[in-house]
């Protein structure tokens, strides 16, 4: 992150201005520019704050490109989510067609807990490391109002089932996955690993946006507020 590096006469700048705004008439404008001078931060304080924002600039980088991967124990499925917890791919092991559907739907479910695991221990992280560079966030009575509004519709899912009925997904406001499983008998005979991970994907992501759009509108209600 580009910073803008404090000047070596600084002080004398601000001495400079002090001086000129003092040889003002009295008005106003004068007691204005003399309080925002006194309140000019000293050059510890100023190089502070870049230090910080340069800081706050490489975590979130950090966490927006970021991806978290988990498979389920058997290793039938592996998932990769985005640092908001969108899909991002979804990968099936060439022996599926040994396993039934619901083998199949549940090892996507483990995946998926897997990976949110690894996704909320590194936004811990990475919070922890923010307050540890004094980048504590101060609290926000409107998202304390989105917090409560996803909480009122926790139980509500958001279903998009294929086509075909060869599969269908829901998830929860957050787009968290709920439940993903096969419709069709044999799904997991009749298709090919590649193109059922495709499929099942693409159900999971189309569930997924109904889910953001919902998101979207509880955040306009709570930021209205205030």
């Amino acid at each position: 992150m580009a910073t803008t590096p404090v000047p070596d006469d600084y002080e004398q700048r601000l001495a400079n201005a002090r001086h000129a705004a003092e040889r003002l008439p009295a008005s106003p404008a004068r007691d204005s520019a003399l309080r925002a001078l006194e309140a000019a931060p000293s050059r510890r304080e100023h190089e502070d704050a870049q230090r910080r924002a340069a800081t706050a600039g490489a975590l979130a980088e950090e966490l927006t490109q970021a991806g978290y991967d988990g498979t389920d124990p058997e290793r039938i499925a592996w998932v990769r989510l985005d640092h908001a917890g969108r899909l991002v791919a979804l990968a099936f092991s060439p022996t599926v067609d040994r396993l039934s559907n619901p083998v199949v739907g549940a090892a996507v479910g483990e995946a998926w807990t897997a990976a949110e695991a690894a996704r909320a221990g590194a936004a811990r992280r990475l919070e922890l490391a923010a307050a540890d560079a004094g980048l504590a966030a101060s609290a926000d009575p409107r998202l304390a109002e989105l917090r409560r509004l996803v909480a009122s519709r926790a139980a509500e899912r958001f279903e998009h089932t294929t086509e075909d009925d060869l599969c269908s997904a829901e998830v929860d406001v957050e787009g968290r996955l709920a439940v993903f499983k096969f419709l069709v008998p044999n799904a997991t005979v009749d298709n090919d690993c590649e193109s059922l991970a495709e499929e099942a994907a693409a159900t999971i992501r189309t569930a997924q946006q109904k889910a953001a759009e919902s998101f979207a509108a509880l955040a306009d209600q709570a930021f209205a507020v205030t």
